[in-house]
């Protein structure tokens, strides 16, 4: 899958092989396509990055049900690039639960490393294994050119590509901690440029207003926040999520603690269950919590490993 970024480098053997030829052939990437631009009436204003929600090797757990039924968990990991630290390095694990696998079975990663000043993205992998179909993503970002370059690679080694210009696009880490280190005061309507794998978002941010929300970690102030989609550069607008909401804490750090989504039939809901590596009163969460356990083991056991040649921080 990974031939069509190393062109020099075959199997040994491979030289002699009958079909070697032609199979060469087909391991070249395809023709880049002409760039998607950014409409230009979009207006997505230019943000600085305030504090950094997160502390290094950090890691959060979220749990989602529908109609108390467990649907699925991600595990989220921010931390320094031990080996550039000017960079910062997101990964998240998607995990559907054993119910769900029944029915749609899905191992999702995500990875993007970003400069720790400006927040700008320098590269992004994705591998999306959902029931059979296994795909890798390589996201490049040539900011002399302002272009992007998202190239999928599929399991029996076909290759797509796309292109994007114009902007100044985040990635999904990226994006999601320039938009938590603003001050986010209810009335406050924000639009965020977001790039991830081979499509490109505008969402735009509505801050509503502040709820005492009680999860599984306990009672949190939280200010709501309605997202919603101006623009994507491909595909159409599911009709089957509606009405999201963001629940995050109302503090200095913003951290997200319930996403929800109306769906055809019933809520989707998505609770912060787990923060480790992170002293407890640093969520703003009452005292009736109790305290929250700091990571005494390698916060990486029970994940799924990240794909062949995927960067770990």
């Amino acid at each position: 899958m990974l031939a069509p970024l190393y062109p020099g480098a075959r199997p040994a053997g491979a030289a002699s092989a009958p079909n070697s030829a032609a199979a060469a052939r087909k391991r070249r990437l395809p023709p880049p396509p002409k760039p998607i631009a950014l409409p230009a009436d979009l207006d997505i204003p230019d943000y600085r990055p305030g504090p950094n929600p997160f502390r290094s090797g950090e890691s959060l757990v979220y749990e989602a049900s529908w109609m108390n039924v467990p649907a699925g968990d991600a595990r989220i990991v921010i931390a320094r690039n031990s080996a550039h630290p000017d960079l910062w390095s997101g990964m998240m694990w998607l995990n559907t639960s054993p119910v769900v696998d029944l029915v749609y079975r899905m191992r999702d990663f995500f990875h993007e490393n970003f400069a720790a000043g400006t927040l700008r993205p320098e590269n992004i992998q994705i591998t999306q294994h959902e029931n059979h179909r296994l795909y890798h993503w390589r996201v490049a970002f040539d900011y002399d050119a302002r272009t992007i370059t998202a190239t999928r690679f599929n399991r029996r080694g076909g290759v797509t590509i796309r292109r994007f210009t114009g902007g100044d696009p985040l990635g999904p880490f990226s994006g999601a901690i320039m938009a938590l280190s603003q001050p986010l005061k209810p009335g406050s309507d924000l639009k965020f440029d977001i790039f991830s794998g081979g499509n490109r978002y505008v969402f735009g941010f509505d801050v509503v207003g502040r709820e005492r929300i009680t999860t599984a970690l306990g009672a949190f102030d939280t200010v709501k926040i309605e997202p919603s989609v101006i623009w994507m550069s491909e595909g159409s607008f599911r009709a089957d999520a509606r009405e999201t909401a963001i629940w995050i804490t109302d503090d200095a750090r913003h951290l997200p603690v319930r996403i929800a989504a109306a769906i055809f039939f019933g809520n989707v809901y998505a609770d912060l269950v787990s923060v480790t590596g992170a002293p407890f009163g640093s969520l703003g969460v009452s005292d009736a919590a109790g305290p929250s356990p700091r990571a005494t083991t390698n916060p990486y056991a029970g994940m799924p490993a990240p794909p062949s040649g995927a960067p770990t921080p």
